[in-house]
């Protein structure tokens, strides 16, 4: 009798049953389907207040060719630009010679109306792109005002 005992603690000791890995398989499901929702948001938190940040630095590169301009008497033409993911676009009005000069000076990504590297991530692609607005950039001789569209 404990020799038979003895066998089957031995060959118990070998592993997981089936019930025990089904288990902690559930367990790391739950786990998963708790946290994940919490990460992508996070991320897209992240994602926005980066996008933010670029298109406030942009707006200030902008304010800060407007004070160029004007200092070295070019002419500073009423205009919109629209920051979106497919780019950064003069959507009104034109951007002066003189101005996009001096944000291609600034910048050297700057040319013709464009921008590259400060598009959003996220800006309209997005399958609803009232939900992802863009940043609309209204320049006057007076300055640059910025807001979401």
């Amino acid at each position: 009798m404990k020799n038979l005992l003895a066998k089957r603690v031995k060959k118990n000791n070998k592993g997981f049953t089936l019930v025990e890995l089904i288990i902690v398989i559930a367990i790391i499901a739950i786990l998963v389907a708790v946290l994940a929702p919490n990460y992508v948001r996070y991320v897209d938190r992240s994602r926005w207040s980066s996008d933010r940040n670029d298109c406030e630095s942009l707006l200030q590169e902008i304010r800060t060719a407007i004070v160029d301009t004007q200092n070295e008497e070019g002419t500073v033409s009423d205009c919109e630009i629209t920051v979106a993911s497919d780019g950064t676009k003069v959507t009104s009005g034109t951007l002066s010679p003189d101005m996009a000069k001096s944000l291609f000076n600034a910048d050297k990504a700057w040319s013709d109306g464009k921008i590259k590297h400060k598009n959003p991530q996220k800006l309209p692609k997005e399958k609803n792109p009232a939900a992802h607005p863009s940043y609309v950039i209204t320049v006057t001789s007076d300055g640059a005002t910025g807001k979401w569209n």
